[in-house]
């Protein structure tokens, strides 16, 4: 009997064990999203643009509404590179370059990284979801609480994407 009960509590203290494990993980993920957030705040200060359309951060530049399932490829850099002193680039361009590297960061920090930018009309912030797909929850297993994702970012029946909502006000 004192065997049984023994097995029992080991079983019960590893299963804790794993629990605490995944929310240690989870709690990195969303810290490396904030980290992540707060890069971005950091470039559209430094691009707020005008309010003309695609003029930098003011003029919806940033703006990245892409759904999960097509940010399954790592994004593409553009031509104009503007890394140099000698580089005239628009606040468009410095805007597109801004985005496509700050997704590639996001992508190769966090598993299956995934992003979802809106600019608020008439206000100067940015809303701003980082997604992921969390690795180490089975398919079947405590899916994420519907309202976690903005419906924009459709992730379909995956129920192991978690995302991490900021509001970034440059």
């Amino acid at each position: 009997m004192a065997i049984v009960l023994a097995s029992v509590g080991l079983m019960a203290l590893a299963a804790a064990q794993a629990a605490a494990l995944r929310a240690a993980k989870m709690t990195q993920y969303r810290g490396t999203a904030a980290l992540l957030a707060s890069d971005l705040g950091e470039r559209l200060r430094a691009n707020r643009g005008s309010s003309q359309p695609g003029d930098g951060f003011l003029g919806g530049a940033y703006d990245y509404t892409a759904d999960f399932a097509a940010q399954g490829t790592r994004a593409a850099l553009p031509l104009t590179r503007c890394d140099s002193a000698a580089s005239h680039c628009t606040p468009a361009e410095l805007a597109a370059l801004d985005l496509a590297q700050w997704r590639l960061r996001v992508r190769d920090q966090l598993p299956r990284g995934s992003v979802f930018l809106l600019r608020q009309p008439g206000e100067s912030a940015m809303d701003l979801w980082v997604a992921w797909q969390d690795p180490a929850l089975p398919a079947d297993e405590s899916p994420a609480p519907t309202q976690e994702c903005p419906s924009g970012l459709n992730r379909g029946a995956d129920l192991r994407i978690r995302c991490s909502y900021l509001r970034v006000h440059p």
